[in-house]
C-alpha cells in the first residue's frame, strides 16, 4: 500500500453534465475514502447492490451528485471501482505477536471540526472484557465497522466523529491491531474468532 497513490483524477472524454447544463465535469477527482464514507459504501451495498454503493462512493469523493454519476460511460465506472478498491480490500500486515499497547502513526495529523485539538497518532491498548463485551452487542446491532470504530474512540480517548474521518487504510491498520486481542486463542488453532466486516 505504501506505493499506492492516495488520489488520482480520471479524464472523460466527453464531459459529464448536470440536468440543466450548468455544471460540467470533465474528469473524475477521487481520493481515498474515509471510515464514515466506507460506512456508507456498505450500507448502500446491503440494501441496492454493489454497483449502486461504488456509484455512490464515487459521488461522495468525487462531489459529482449521484444522479450524473449514474450516466458516467461504464469503462469510466471500471476505472474508478478500481482505484477505489485498492482501498476497500487493503489489508495490512499481519500481527503476529500483540504488544499491550501501540501508536499508530499517522501520514497525516487528525483534527477535530473546530481545529483545536489534532492527533498524529493514535493510542491502542488490550480491551477490558467490558469493552469487548460492548464491541460484540454494537457488532450486533450496528454491524462490525460501527462497533470497531467505536471500540477505537473508546480505548483511544479520541472522539467517534474524528476516527469516523480517518483514512481507511489507517482505520485499518487500527482494526488489524484490536483483532489480534479479540481473536487471541492461548492455545493454537482455538479462541472466538471476531471479524468486523
Amino acid at each position: 500500500m505504501e506505493e499506492q497513490e492516495k488520489s488520482i483524477v480520471i479524464p472523460l472524454d466527453k464531459p459529464l453534465t448536470d440536468a440543466g447544463g450548468k455544471l460540467v465535469w470533465e474528469s473524475i477527482p477521487l481520493h481515498e475514502p474515509a471510515l464514515i464514507e466506507v460506512n456508507q459504501f456498505f450500507d448502500k451495498q446491503k440494501a441496492d447492490g454493489a454497483l449502486a454503493a461504488m456509484g455512490l462512493l464515487i459521488s461522495l469523493l468525487s462531489g459529482i451528485p449521484p444522479q450524473v454519476v449514474r450516466r458516467m460511460p461504464f469503462t469510466t465506472f471500471k476505472q474508478c471501482e478500481g482505484f477505489l478498491l485498492t482501498f476497500l480490500n487493503y489489508l495490512p500486515e499481519p500481527v503476529t505477536t500483540v504488544e499491550s499497547s501501540t501508536v499508530i502513526v499517522l501520514p497525516k495529523a487528525l483534527q477535530d471540526g473546530k481545529g483545536e485539538q489534532n492527533w498524529a497518532g493514535i493510542d491502542l491498548g488490550e480491551p477490558c472484557l467490558d469493552q469487548v463485551d460492548q464491541f460484540y452487542k454494537t457488532q450486533t446491532v450496528k454491524g462490525g465497522l460501527a462497533a470497531m470504530s467505536a471500540l477505537i474512540a473508546e480505548i483511544s480517548g479520541i472522539p467517534a466523529q474524528v476516527i469516523n474521518r480517518l483514512p481507511f487504510t489507517d482505520y485499518k491498520r487500527c482494526e488489524g491491531y484490536m483483532l489480534g486481542f479479540l481473536n487471541f486463542s492461548p492455545t493454537a488453532g482455538g479462541g472466538v474468532n471476531a471479524s468486523p466486516m
